[in-house]
């Protein structure tokens, strides 16, 4: 099996490329252990759907049901985004002017490969119906909502609704670019983090509300601000503690995957956070701390999943509904039959997406990004 390895040149930078293309002279290497986390995020979301769509469609339980908790890849990925947002860009928010290449890049990275999924995606629907029994109901505002991933918006995708909270993400990180004086930007930071802490301890009820406050309210945003601390923290923590934050954030994240594993609801958003989001921010930490000072081998199948992950994120469920739709048509004898079609059908959703990843994603994203204008560090 390839591996990549991660080396070291002391009194040197490296020119980093953030997830968006975006170059940034920044600390020292690419990092791989953060690849390799959000490749494990995305086959955790790939699992939870996968259980879900076996027992509706096949009436068994995949792998006895032991992946109930894999939604938690979306809080994974959360803290990566505040994390690898303001890790790549710390210096170029010292240019105001990097405000419009930033959004820019940004919305490319989001929207290019979502508006070509869910465009497939809605021709599928039409082409296998008995495979998806979509209820889409196609209007003007329906589509635009969905196309531009608008609070709430009638999902073709399952998983958009989470691109909804990037995308407000990006504008509220944005704002750091033009807000000059940086007291005030702590300030309000630290304003709109205790809102998201302390409506859901107060009892409010979100659905009192609109949806563009829901998003904005929504516990789960504390992520991203988690994933903005590990990026400030780390380079002033000692690299000794970074092992023992693994150890700790691991346990953490299999004792609430065992505690949701056994019925409990994650419809709970700010229990999420405080179960998943904190047991990821202490793993970032830890591995982004320990890679920084240590020769990191990693796999580099794994570093492709990695790299691969937002194209398996967005094409995951429509393959895998299609392709446990034809395993049900198939009547497999329950057991072992309809476990091993499902890996090989998981294990071909992954090896598509890779592909996807570097023939379509990567090359498109790359083009659009240089036509751009590039950021001042």
């Amino acid at each position: 099996m390839p591996v990549i390895t991660v080396k070291k040149e002391k009194g040197k930078d490296h020119l980093l490329l953030d997830p968006v293309g975006i170059p940034v002279k920044t600390v020292s290497q690419k990092l791989y252990l953060v690849q390799l986390l959000r490749g494990i995020a995305s086959l955790l979301v790939l699992l939870k759907h996968t259980t879900v769509l076996v027992k509706v469609k096949m009436g068994s339980f995949f792998l006895g049901g032991i992946f109930a908790f894999g939604g938690s890849g979306v809080d994974i990925f959360f803290v990566l985004s505040g994390f690898i947002i303001t890790y790549t860009s710390m210096k170029a928010l010292n240019n105001p002017s990097n405000f419009v290449g930033f959004l820019r890049r940004r919305f490319i990275r989001i929207f290019i490969v979502y508006w070509i999924i869910t465009s497939i995606f809605l021709l599928l629907q039409q082409l296998l119906p008995s495979f998806y029994n979509s209820l889409y109901e196609y209007s003007i505002f329906n589509v635009l909502s969905t196309y531009l991933l608008l609070p709430e918006h009638t999902m073709v995708n399952g998983v958009s609704w989470s691109l909804s909270n990037e995308v407000f993400f990006y504008f509220l990180f944005s704002l750091a670019f033009i807000i000059r004086q940086k007291r005030l930007l702590w300030i309000l930071s630290a304003a709109y983090l205790l809102v998201l802490i302390i409506l859901p301890l107060s009892g409010f009820n979100p659905e009192t509300s609109n949806k563009w406050i829901r998003l904005a309210i929504m516990p789960m945003n504390i992520d991203f601000f988690m994933g903005i601390l590990a990026a400030l923290v780390i380079p002033k923590l000692p690299s000794r503690f970074s092992i023992p934050l693994i150890i700790l954030g691991i346990v953490l994240f299999v004792v609430s995957a065992i505690y949701f594993s056994n019925g409990h609801s994650m419809e709970n958003y700010f229990r999420r956070v405080l179960l998943f989001g904190i047991p990821s921010f202490l793993i970032i930490t830890g591995i982004v701390s320990y890679e920084l000072n240590k020769v990191v081998k990693v796999p580099g199948i794994l570093v492709s999943l990695g790299e691969a992950s937002y194209s398996l994120y967005l094409l995951h469920l429509p393959v895998m509904a299609a392709g446990v739709g034809i395993l049900a048509k198939l009547n497999l004898q329950a057991g072992m039959a309809i476990h091993a079609a499902v890996i090989v059908l998981l294990i071909g959703v992954c090896l598509g997406s890779i592909l996807f990843f570097k023939w379509i994603e990567k090359p498109l994203i790359s083009r659009l990004n240089r036509t751009g204008t590039k950021l001042k560090i």
